[in-house]
């Protein structure tokens, strides 16, 4: 029932949602550490990015699940275990590959400037609140800038093995639904009807 073909297509389907979140999260760090936007342009750019990557993320693991569903011998069917499976297997492989994307582009960038645009940005947000005459969240402001300092780079291990439980869990949750939604019963072929009625 599961054959080399399930396994090669779990690798197949896992890499085009991993690379497709990839360049949804290298976005999203630019959009937060690197680019030059104002803060109101920036989260308006970044909500419309991260809505648009979660129905990109959800559509396609319907469309990869259905899919395999359709590729499955009729008289296996496909159960919900199965199809539950095949969603967690894939979630976890594009977290590995979002994960190897993150550290890789925040390295590449530097780790210093990254700290620094997000420094930019909480300053930024202080400087918004101020202008509304709010001044009781500049010791959380402080605080955050403090805490940003002071953290050191995360390996490419810890940023992976985040990244991984992310899309595990939220797989997991998707995959709760649409298992049940591309599952399939065997075909049950009666091979010994009676040819003369």
């Amino acid at each position: 029932m599961i054959g080399r073909d399930f396994w090669y297509d779990v690798l197949r389907s896992g890499a085009i949602l991993g690379v497709v979140m990839a360049l949804s999260r290298v976005v999203e760090i630019y959009l937060l550490a690197f680019s030059e936007l104002s803060i109101s342009s920036m989260s308006m750019l970044f909500a419309v990015e991260w809505l648009a990557a979660a129905v990109i993320f959800i559509w396609l693991l319907v469309r990869l699940s259905k899919r395999r569903a359709a590729a499955m011998e009729p008289k296996y069917g496909y159960s919900y275990s199965l199809a539950l499976s095949y969603i967690l297997m894939i979630s976890m492989l594009a977290g590995v590959i979002v994960g190897v994307a993150d550290t890789l582009f925040i390295g590449a960038m530097g780790y210093d400037a990254y700290i620094g645009g997000v420094i930019g940005r909480v300053d930024e947000m202080r400087a918004l609140y101020a202008s509304m005459d709010i001044t009781t969240l500049d010791s959380s402001f402080d605080e955050m800038i403090k805490t940003l300092r002071s953290t050191e780079q995360p390996s490419m291990f810890t940023n992976v093995f985040s990244m991984f439980n992310s899309y595990l869990f939220v797989g997991g949750l998707l995959g709760l639904i649409i298992a049940a939604v591309v599952r399939r019963r065997p075909l049950i072929v009666n091979e010994n009807q009676d040819d003369d009625e």
